[in-house]
């Protein structure tokens, strides 16, 4: 079954009582701070989804989402101008759902009961983390309390969840990280995304940034924490919706991308990083009892050993540039890879024979 084509639809950043640290809404969702009337609002919607659904092919389902601003915060009135002008969308079969990402102290009886019957049937949260000390001094203005909170209202109402988190926020670390993700699948969301956190011109990271008091990750390290993020929200059955952040004008722009480890298929390095370790896994399973292997260093007689991987993972086996494979022919010199496509293999799967040995 094809995922829905999601239609996002920003919102101007209101309804959020508190600027945290690291936001500039108005670079992300690149909108204007000015407040729009609903008329202007509901034909600028009317224009996004005419554009969108030109790419809905043959996906079934469509769903329109409200991002870039705390939905469930807006005042009651424009929360309702919002919802009804996707009715007429939603009555002609063209829109299906509708989902929202709001702030976790946000979410409350009275303002589910007000969204839930024009379609509202997923709601994201933005966690960012389940340290409270982390979220102080991002100053996010709520607690993990309010995300458990949260998360056992949605659901007790029928809504699919969805959690967004962030790598290296102020005072995080590894261990921050994973117990972030661990908390967090607890929970039992449906869904996560994780973003690197980015330093954005106009916001106050920016000027920590400048002083010195904050120092952001490197590419390399939000690489490693992320995947470790993934793989604890996939072991405990959580789809990971999206890693890393989409590519827009304003990250070619130094004047508003001031630093951070951004990179535009930071997810792509994400799961190939996450395929090397697997291969090496392999690797290391299929070597084992082979006389002469010990941990690095070449066997007595050279192997050629034979990965396999689903056709649509290949890049990521390979790795950026291919530098999965540079660091496979380091990691165990005397040995040769070849890379086999398997269409029955899982895409983030990889299975290691030695050439001439029947894989297992």
């Amino acid at each position: 079954m094809s995922p829905p084509l999601v239609i996002p639809f920003f919102i101007p950043h209101q309804g959020c009582p508190h600027l945290c640290v690291f936001c500039n809404q108005r670079l992300i969702a690149r909108q204007t701070s000015e407040v729009q009337t609903f008329d202007s609002e509901a034909e600028r919607l009317s224009d996004v989804i005419h554009t969108y659904l030109q790419f809905k092919k043959n996906r079934s389902r469509v769903e329109l989402a409200f991002f870039g601003g705390n939905f469930l915060g807006l005042e009651t009135s424009r929360i309702l101008a919002l919802l009804k002008a996707v009715q007429p969308w939603i009555r002609q079969g063209q829109i299906h759902s509708i989902r929202c990402s709001t702030r976790p102290d946000t979410v409350t009886c009275q303002v589910l009961d007000l969204a839930r019957p024009f379609g509202l049937e997923t709601v994201e949260l933005g966690v960012q983390s389940m340290d409270d000390r982390v979220l102080t001094l991002a100053e996010r203005g709520h607690t993990s309390e309010d995300t458990r909170k949260a998360m056992a209202l949605l659901k007790d109402n029928g809504l699919k969840t969805g959690v967004q988190v962030m790598v290296g926020l102020p005072g995080d670390d590894d261990f921050g990280a994973v117990h972030t993700a661990e908390a967090l699948t607890e929970l039992e969301p449906d869904f996560a995304r994780i973003y690197p956190l980015l330093v954005l011109g106009g916001s106050r990271l920016a000027q920590w940034y400048r002083s010195g008091r904050y120092v952001p990750l490197s590419l390399e390290q939000a690489v490693d924490q992320t995947k470790k993020m993934v793989t604890i929200f996939k072991c405990a059955g959580v789809s990971v919706a999206r890693i890393g952040l989409q590519a827009t004008e304003m990250m070619d722009d130094a004047g508003q991308m001031i630093a951070g480890p951004w990179h535009p298929a930071f997810g792509h390095l994400v799961l190939s990083a996450l395929m090397f370790d697997q291969a090496c896994e392999q690797i290391d399973t299929v070597l084992t009892g082979q006389i002469g292997w010990k941990g690095i260093e070449p066997p007595g007689e050279k192997k050629s050993v034979v990965l396999q991987v689903h056709p649509r993972s290949l890049s990521r086996l390979q790795g950026n540039r291919k530098t999965n494979l540079d660091r496979l022919t380091q990691t165990y010199p005397g040995l040769s890879f070849i890379i086999e496509r398997v269409e029955t293999l899982d895409i983030d799967q990889v299975h290691a024979h030695i050439l001439g040995m029947s894989p297992k």
